[in-house]
């Protein structure tokens, strides 16, 4: 540990300054922040606003321009003529340009609702954006751990290099006063270019889970390092409000909009109309050949009263809808459950007990690397011997720190799937 502290402090000048130093909660803070799917919620609330004013001009008059000319092959005439009288003859080719007005007077009250279904619909949007969103805790927290045991571990590798060369000097003094064998020396310098592979492999590793975070985040650079989270004793299992929650109560507003609609299907329509314009012939007096005014108005209504069971096998489909969205909700459910129940066996036995086990044999293991150290000064074990007893102790310490961080991760992971 004293080795790994130092190394640390070593490295702490070249961060630069202490916007370097990411902790866990920061990553996935810059994360969410720095989403692309962040724009979806402004989509969806641009798209809604542009709805609701068509929404509103649904009261304004509709007013509609026309223009038609035709050419047919008979036109009515009679069959006879009046004594004193000449019969105006039809064209064939025929002309109207028109202008129609429509004014609605009662649809039903449909507005309320298309404006209720605009609102909803960006809603549900928002809820879908921020599941998608939230997921990006549980990725960016997994790659934040994997990077953070990278570090740790070449810290620990670059300590018992440190270890390694402080023997190796031992050894070829030894060596110089003629009291060892060359072959003792050469053999610590073939360890620590091993501990040297170990420690090259392992930080490109880190290297490249650093790139890839970063791109996560947001960062344009990787000279950063990560800190590992503090946790204070608590109880972190405790029921949290997670987005997929107001994703499904979004889908249920939204059937059971629908379902309120329904009725508006049996309301009759009402609205008044007018129709004014210039024809050749005029179209509601055929006497009159000439290019003509002509004008019309009125009200008109529509009912359905007869929908043959269509809407009540609507009201049966959006049931069976609502049904669905409660099954996803149950389902959901059912997985955050289950992972809260793994989680709590990981945090609280299988990796707490692995500690205990790491922190008895790490302590045994330098123990013996310490009477080790003596059987090799008094001729009594081979340096062979004792460098593996000096790996043993490598490997103790290297999974110690991954029980240790294990633990931090799982606990993490609960975090971001809690949403705290």
């Amino acid at each position: 540990m004293r080795h790994l502290l130092f190394l640390l402090a070593g490295l702490a000048p070249f961060s630069g300054f202490a916007g370097d130093t990411l902790t866990v909660q920061r990553c996935r803070e810059l994360a969410v922040q720095q989403s692309p799917l962040q724009q979806k919620k402004l989509y969806a609330e641009s798209i809604a606003a542009l709805q609701l004013q068509n929404v509103r001009s649904n009261n304004l008059p509709r007013i509609q321009f026309g223009a038609q000319a035709s050419w047919q092959s008979d036109v009515f005439g009679l069959p006879f003529s009046f004594p004193g009288s000449d019969f105006p003859k039809i064209p064939k080719d025929q002309y109207r340009l028109s202008v129609d007005v429509a004014q609605r007077i009662w649809d039903g009250g449909s507005d309320p609702y298309l404006r209720r279904q605009r609102e909803l619909e960006r809603d549900l949007a928002a809820a879908q954006t921020d599941v998608d969103v939230f997921s990006l805790r549980e990725v960016v927290t997994d790659l934040f751990f994997g990077a953070l045991l990278l570090q740790e571990s070449e810290a620990v590798l670059a300590a018992a290099r440190t270890d390694l060369q402080n023997r190796l000097k031992q050894a070829e003094a030894a060596v110089a006063e003629g009291v060892a064998l060359r072959t003792t020396a050469d053999q610590v310098k073939i360890q620590i270019l091993k501990t040297e592979q170990q420690i090259t492999a392992t930080h490109a590793d880190g290297q490249a889970l650093r790139e890839v975070l970063s791109k996560w985040i947001g960062r344009g650079n990787t000279d950063f390092l990560f800190v590992s989270p503090d946790y204070p004793e608590e109880n972190l299992l405790q029921p949290a409000e997670r987005p997929e929650y107001r994703l499904f109560d979004a889908q249920k507003n939204m059937v059971q909009l629908q379902q309120d609609r329904l009725r508006l299907l049996s309301q009759p329509r009402i609205e008044a109309f007018a129709q004014a314009g210039f024809g050749r012939p005029n179209p509601f007096n055929f006497f009159e050949t000439g290019l003509e005014p002509f004008a019309i108005f009125g009200l008109r209504a529509a009912w359905t009263p007869i929908d043959w069971g269509n809407r009540n096998r609507d009201r049966q489909a959006l049931s069976l809808q609502m049904r669905t969205v409660d099954a996803q909700r149950q389902a959901f459910e059912q997985r955050l459950e289950a992972s809260t129940v793994q989680d709590f066996w990981a945090l609280n036995v299988k990796y707490r007990e692995q500690l205990k086990q790491d922190e008895a044999i790490v302590a045994l293991q330098e123990d013996i690397v310490r009477r080790a150290d003596a059987q090799v000064k008094n001729g009594v074990m081979t340096a062979t011997d004792y460098l593996a007893q000096i790996n043993l102790l490598t490997q103790a310490r290297l999974a110690q720190k991954t029980h240790e961080l294990q633990l931090a991760h799982a606990r993490e992971r609960v975090v971001a799937k809690m949403g705290e």
